[in-house]
């Protein structure tokens, strides 16, 4: 069924939702050809409940919907957090999109020696969110990424400590790796059937150019387990969060 989110301007008032994000307006008009009557699912972002709702009226440049069901949506586990050095902003952004899609939680960007560098102000993280909710809305899920402020780790980890003890002891943390660390480095098909009886993984990931053999001794300090895709399989960092999230995506379902 055809999905809208909840923004500044589409809103829900009562049993009433107003349309008037003008994309989503005329994807609906235009492209899927909604008509008076036909149900839509609404999904308020801010607190999790997704509504069913019939079209009742077309307006200058808005839809107004009628509410007539209604559901909390909890979210499937593991949740899939990643930590991720930031890349290129263009790769980045298609990365997200598909992400999205994939139903990742959160992404926390990161700043490390060999990263990109770019502005995240609010209309860039804004930007981010319309990718992503692009991204959930093509395959009709109400999961769509969240994109947080990257913080540095160049010269210290204090920010990076902070998130990481903000999740609880049910928490699987990894370090994607092609070397070992402390004499230890597990294959990801080693693990893969463990990590269902978390409530949460959370991934890190370099950019590019990698982590310093120094940033990932220090992850892997935090708590992170060495882990690999195989020696003879080098992956893009893109390509790592994408083919990674897809696999703990298919553990929700198991």
């Amino acid at each position: 069924m055809k999905m809208v989110f909840s923004s500044e301007k589409n809103i829900i008032t009562g049993d009433k939702v107003i349309i008037r994000e003008l994309n989503d307006y005329k994807h609906l008009r235009k492209v899927q050809r909604i008509k008076i009557g036909e149900e839509i699912y609404f999904f308020d972002t801010e607190r999790n409940i997704k509504f069913k709702c019939k079209v009742v009226e077309f307006g200058n440049n808005e839809i107004l919907l009628r509410v007539v069901d209604s559901e909390i949506v909890k979210k499937p586990k593991p949740e899939i957090v990643i930590i991720q050095s930031l890349i290129q902003k263009g790769t980045f952004e298609d990365e997200l999109n598909r992400l999205s899609e994939l139903g990742v939680d959160l992404i926390q960007p990161i700043i490390s020696k060999h990263s990109q560098n770019f502005e995240f102000n609010e209309k860039y993280l804004e930007r981010l969110k319309r990718i992503s909710l692009e991204g959930a809305k093509t395959v009709g899920s109400v999961i769509f990424t969240k994109v947080l402020k990257p913080f540095s780790i160049t010269k210290n980890f204090n920010d990076f400590e902070k998130f990481v003890k903000s999740f609880d002891n049910k928490t699987k943390f990894i370090l994607f790796t092609d070397r070992e660390i402390n004499g230890t480095s597990l294959n990801f098909l080693e693990i893969i059937q463990e990590l269902k009886d978390y409530e949460r993984i959370v991934f890190c990931v370099g950019s590019e150019g990698g982590f310093t053999q120094e940033e990932e001794d220090k992850i892997a300090s935090y708590g992170f387990i060495p882990v690999n895709l195989g020696k003879e399989i080098l992956l893009r960092s893109d390509t790592v969060c994408i083919g990674v999230s897809f696999t703990l995506r298919l553990l929700r379902f198991q």
